[in-house]
């Protein structure tokens, strides 16, 4: 199980002032617990995180300001967290200390591995419908992610459906199995689709091209065999009767 240390926070202490130190400042709550102000190394968390997601209990290692460990460790799953719009550093942390005797859904993602032939050799197009599932287990049988060898997709026929995922037998996937997790679409498929309008379009102008300047040679052949007419009539004037 992955360990944390974490201190009960300093209330004289505004957040802000915990951020410029590179604390940061979080809360446990949760089942059989009061809520808990803590804050820790900003550093420290991030490993954490980074290794836990929010679907791998944590233990807390609680020390009181002077850094003497107290006899409560929770033990904990990451519930929250919030960023900085800007740097997106980690502001605040809840913590949620659940019941290990009751199941819980939590969302995990699907990391995608593997080389597909039909990428690889028919240059298709790798589509991920579904990045993340949500599962259900007890709190020390949750699972961090679900790996999806892609290899499978060999051709442009195979698919990839929820129900087709690896888990352990503790652990339910709650989405539909028949939902498509990812196939290949087929290169042409695309350039097909963008090319119909475009040539449709051109044709068009051609046409309204061709209409335009046999409009334009109309007239000004009409124009021409008036003249004509009006010189000759000049020229053979003749008498009213």
């Amino acid at each position: 199980m992955l360990e944390l240390t974490a201190k009960l926070r300093d209330t004289n202490k505004n957040v802000a002032d915990l951020r410029k130190e590179e604390l940061l400042p979080g809360v446990i709550y949760g089942y059989q617990t009061d809520n808990l102000l803590i804050q820790m190394e900003a550093t420290e968390f991030e490993k954490i995180h980074s290794e836990a997601g929010e679907s791998t209990l944590i233990k807390i290692n609680l020390e009181d300001q002077e850094g003497k460990r107290l006899k409560k460790t929770p033990t904990v799953l990451i519930q929250e967290t919030q960023e900085h719009p800007v740097s997106d550093d980690f502001i605040h942390v809840d913590f949620y200390q659940p019941d290990l005797k009751k199941k819980v859904e939590v969302e995990i993602p699907i990391e995608f591995t593997g080389v597909s032939l039909a990428v690889k050799e028919e240059e298709g197009t790798l589509v991920k419908n579904i990045t993340s599932v949500t599962i259900e287990a007890l709190p020390e049988s949750l699972i961090h992610e679900i790996k999806v060898d892609i290899s499978v997709l060999e051709t442009f026929d195979d698919v990839i459906k929820i129900k087709d995922l690896e888990v352990p037998d503790d652990v339910t996937v709650k989405d539909d199995g028949e939902s498509v997790v990812a196939l290949v679409s087929r290169p042409r498929d695309i350039d097909e689709e963008l090319k119909e309008p475009i040539d449709e379009e051109l044709e068009d102008v051609e046409v309204i091209g061709e209409k335009e300047v046999d409009e334009e040679e109309g007239e000004e052949v009409a124009e021409e065999k008036e003249e004509k007419e009006e010189k000759k009539e000049e020229k053979n004037p003749t008498d009213e009767k």
